[in-house]
C-alpha cells in the first residue's frame, strides 16, 4: 500500500479573505505522520504543494498510483488561525478523488465543521483534531467503526466517532523532514535554512477568539532531551540555522525553557530562533537565557488597545502588563512581532483607533494588524450567533468578520491604513534598513505589500 500526505497550495502569499498569511513552512503534522507511518513499515510520501507551488491538477498527477491520500486544510502552525478561503483545498480534493481510490481530509476546518466538510468534499472520512494516531489507524486498515476521531458516511447516515486520544508528544518519532523539500522553507522575519519545531502543544489561555479545538484540552510538553534530539537532527541533517518554535505559549514551562537554553548556549550552536508567548510569561532572567541561546524574535498577541476590550475577550492580561513585558524584551535585545486585532464586536471606532495608537506606543519591530475572524468552535462565534445585534460578514462556512455598526469595508480600510502608516514611517524604514540582509528585507517588503494590496 502506498500512502501520500498532501499539504495543498494556497495560491497566494496573503489571502484576500481575512488577509491570512500563507507562509512557506514545514507541515509539521504531516512530517509527524510520515515518521509514524515509516516506523510502521508503510510506504509513505509527503507532497508539500504549498512549498512547491503545485496547483490542484499537478497535485492530482503526482498522486496517481497511490492507494490512500490524506490532505490537510491547515498544517499544524495554522491550527489556531486557519485560512478562511478553502476553495484551493476543495479544488485539490476534487481533483484527487478522480485519480485516487481513497481520499481523507484533516485540519481545523474539518475539526470544527466535520459534517459540512464531509458533504463539501465527498471524502471517505474527515479526521478531527490531531491526525497522527488516526492516520496510522486508517493505514493499518482499521474499519471506520473502530477508528476514533473520524466523521464518515454509513449508508444514508453520517457517523461521528468518539474523539481520538490526545497525542503523547514524547512518543512521537523525529519528524520525517527527509520527505519534505527542506531547501524551500523560509520565514521573512528570519531568513532561509529554516525549520519549525514544537516543544508544547495546546494553550493555558482561553481567549474568546482563538481556535483551540484542534489541540484538545490542556497543554502537553516534550522533554528537553527529545526537543534537543530534534533540534540537533535538523541542524546536522539539513544545515538548519533558523528555527521557529511554534508553541502557542513557548515559555509557559519556565524551568524547562531555561534548561533548554542553557544546553543550547553550552553547545554554542550557531543558530537563531524565534517563538511565541505572552507578555506575562516572560521576565528579565528568562529573557537573558533566551537571548544567550540565540533567541532573535518573539511573537506576542497584544490584540486590543484598552483594558476593557482585553477583559471582554478574556485575554487575561492588562495593558500595563503588556507594557512591562515589552520593556523587558527590548532591554534583553530581542526583536518583537506583535499581533493587533481590529473589529471585536464590543469595539467602536475609538477602540479601533486606540489599538493602532497602542501599536505606536509599544513600537514593535513587526506589527501585524488583522481583522477579527469568528472561527466556528470559538466563544466569539457562539456569541455572534446568539446576539441579535451582531451578524457575520458573509454566509460561508467560515465567515470573515463580525459586523455590528461598522462595515467590513471600513474594517479593511482601517487595517490597510494601519499597515501603511506604520511601515512607511521614515523612522521605521530606516530601522529596517540597518538590520538584516537584502534578501530578507526584500521578502519582508513583498509580504507587507501583499497585506496592503489585498
Amino acid at each position: 500500500m502506498r500512502v501520500l500526505l498532501v499539504n495543498p497550495f494556497q495560491g497566494r502569499l496573503v489571502n484576500r479573505k481575512g488577509r491570512i498569511y500563507n507562509r512557506t513552512w514545514q507541515p509539521l503534522d504531516l512530517a509527524n505522520c510520515g515518521a509514524i507511518l515509516e516506523n510502521a513499515g508503510i510506504d509513505v510520501s509527503i507532497l508539500d504543494a504549498n512549498a512547491e507551488q503545485l496547483g490542484p491538477e499537478r497535485v492530482a498527477r503526482r498522486a496517481m498510483g497511490y492507494h490512500k491520500v490524506f490532505i490537510t486544510s491547515t498544517s499544524l502552525d495554522r491550527w489556531q488561525c486557519p485560512s478562511l478561503d478553502i476553495s484551493p483545498f476543495l479544488d485539490t480534493v476534487s481533483k484527487l478523488k478522480k485519480v485516487v481510490p481513497e481520499v481523507y481530509i484533516a485540519g481545523s476546518h474539518g475539526t470544527v465543521r466535520p459534517v459540512e466538510m464531509l458533504q463539501a468534499t465527498g471524502a471517505c472520512a474527515v479526521i478531527r483534531g490531531e491526525p497522527e494516531y488516526t492516520i496510522l489507524d486508517l493505514c493499518n486498515n482499521h474499519t471506520f467503526s473502530e477508528t476514533s476521531g473520524i466523521t464518515y458516511r454509513s449508508g444514508n447516515k453520517i457517523i461521528e466517532n468518539p474523539d481520538q486520544k490526545l497525542v503523547d508528544l514524547n512518543e512521537l518519532p523525529i519528524p520525517a523532514f527527509h520527505l519534505l523539500p527542506m531547501n524551500k522553507y523560509y520565514y521573512e522575519m528570519v531568513g532561509d535554512n529554516f525549520c519549525i519545531l514544537e516543544m508544547t502543544r495546546g494553550c493555558t489561555s482561553d481567549c474568546s477568539f482563538c481556535l483551540l479545538k484542534p489541540y484538545g484540552h490542556g497543554v502537553r510538553k516534550k522533554s528537553v532531551d527529545k526537543l534537543i534530539r530534534e533540534l540537533e537532527h535538523v541542524i546536522n541533517s539539513f544545515g538548519t540555522r533558523n528555527i521557529y518554535f511554534i508553541d502557542l505559549e513557548f515559555t509557559v514551562f519556565r524551568k524547562q525553557v531555561i534548561e533548554f537554553c542553557k544546553y543550547i548556549d553550552k553547545k554554542n550552536y550557531q543558530i537563531s530562533w524565534c517563538c511565541q508567548t505572552r507578555f506575562d510569561l516572560v521576565d528579565d532572567e528568562l529573557l537573558s537565557y533566551m537571548k544567550k541561546a540565540g533567541c532573535r524574535l518573539i511573537h506576542f498577541g497584544v490584540e486590543a488597545g484598552s483594558d476593557r476590550i482585553l477583559k471582554t475577550i478574556n485575554k487575561g492580561i492588562t495593558m500595563d502588563e503588556i507594557r512591562k513585558g515589552m520593556k523587558q524584551v527590548k532591554t534583553a535585545g530581542i526583536d518583537t512581532a506583535c499581533f493587533f486585532m481590529i473589529g471585536f464586536p464590543e469595539s467602536d471606532r475609538q477602540d479601533m483607533r486606540d489599538i493602532v495608537k497602542f501599536a505606536y506606543e509599544l513600537w514593535p519591530d513587526y506589527p501585524l494588524f488583522h481583522i477579527v475572524s469568528p472561527y466556528p468552535g470559538t466563544k466569539l462565534f457562539e456569541k455572534t450567533e446568539s446576539n441579535p445585534g451582531l451578524r457575520f460578514s458573509d454566509n460561508t462556512l467560515f465567515p470573515e468578520a463580525v459586523i455590528n455598526d461598522i462595515t467590513l469595508e471600513e474594517l479593511k480600510t482601517l487595517t490597510k491604513k494601519a499597515y501603511i502608516n506604520y511601515y512607511l514611517r521614515p523612522s521605521y524604514v530606516f530601522s529596517r534598513l540597518t538590520k538584516g540582509h537584502f534578501k530578507t528585507l526584500r521578502r519582508q517588503f513583498k509580504l507587507f505589500w501583499s497585506f496592503v494590496r489585498n
